[in-house]
């Protein structure tokens, strides 16, 4: 390869990397250590790493830091967790500082800029996405709910779901090849949640919550014939006022549930004279009673 091929690769290979290459990488380009250390003194490269800089003319950005902890700590480093989350695109906030798996075998020197956990993960758990090595989507999920709790790990979850990034059968699948992992009964949940058993939740802590607090007049999975449109099955049917709660679990079930049956229903409702609330496992699991007071406050009007 000619010595302008070269840059030319050289350059593709930096905007590839966010504007973040290594030691190695620029040798192989032909760039020598004395270049090196004299980009790095005219402030043209900035370090970033062990051996791994920062080109000028790039911006550092989250993605930056990422590929920078990445390349210093090696070949054998992984993505995991939040930071592979965010990095698949299933979180909106990019980490703070990225979290990088080593094998246990290893032991780099303690930073600042980056948390390293000694884990192994597995070839079949490990695929490069965007340059990188990261764990794949369904571990990620896993892995995320584990570091950010079951509330956080959820909306991860959801995301995915949602996406067709993963499916129940293949979070299951992961969480069998790691189920020795640290956090890993948390996954066990998840997966529960996702197989439809967060509407199953949300509809037994709708119940508790409304016994709870003293309304009454209701009852739970309640047929209703609608004109012109057949029977319909209310989740929870107060009678007397007219008012129907409905309750799902995460948006990837509403959304099933809402593609076979909503809109129809839900007018031939309307028509009827029924007004349809609607609850789900964040409102109840985060802020139920503030649901309740709306509840409570349509039930008076319509009284």
């Amino acid at each position: 390869m000619s010595t302008k091929q070269q840059q030319i690769e050289f350059r593709r290979l930096v905007r590839r990397q966010s504007g973040v290459v290594s030691l190695d990488q620029a040798a192989a380009a032909g760039v020598s250590r004395q270049s090196v250390a004299r980009k790095v003194a005219e402030k043209a490269w900035f370090p970033v790493g062990p051996r791994v800089y920062q080109v000028g003319e790039h911006e550092e950005t989250p993605r930056s830091r990422i590929v920078g902890a990445l390349l210093s700590l090696g070949p054998d480093a992984t993505l995991v967790g939040p930071s592979a989350a965010w990095w698949w695109g299933l979180r909106d906030d990019p980490p703070a500082r990225p979290t990088v798996a080593v094998p246990p075998e290893r032991r780099p020197r303690p930073r600042d800029d980056v948390d390293v956990l000694r884990r192994r993960i597995a070839d079949a758990e490990r695929t490069r996405v965007s340059g990188i090595a990261v764990t794949t989507r369904a571990l990620t999920v896993l892995d995320a709910a584990a570091a950010l709790g079951l509330d956080e790990g959820a909306r991860v979850a959801d995301r995915a779901l949602q996406r067709g990034a993963v499916t129940v059968d293949s979070l299951r699948a992961a969480h069998r090849r790691t189920s020795g992992r640290r956090g890993a009964p948390v996954g066990a949940e998840l997966i529960a949640l996702a197989d439809d058993g967060a509407r199953s939740w949300a509809e037994r802590e709708l119940h508790r919550r409304m016994v709870a607090g003293g309304l009454t007049g209701w009852r739970a999975n309640t047929g209703i014939a609608l004109p012109g449109f057949g029977r319909a099955v209310a989740d929870v049917a107060f009678e007397e006022q007219k008012v129907i709660v409905e309750v799902d679990g995460w948006a990837f079930h509403r959304d099933l549930r809402a593609f076979l049956r909503d809109g129809p229903r839900q007018s031939a409702l309307a028509a009827a004279g029924w007004v349809v609330l609607r609850t789900h496992w964040y409102e109840l699991r985060g802020a139920p009673e503030a649901f309740l007071d709306r509840l409570r406050r349509t039930l008076r009007t319509r009284s």
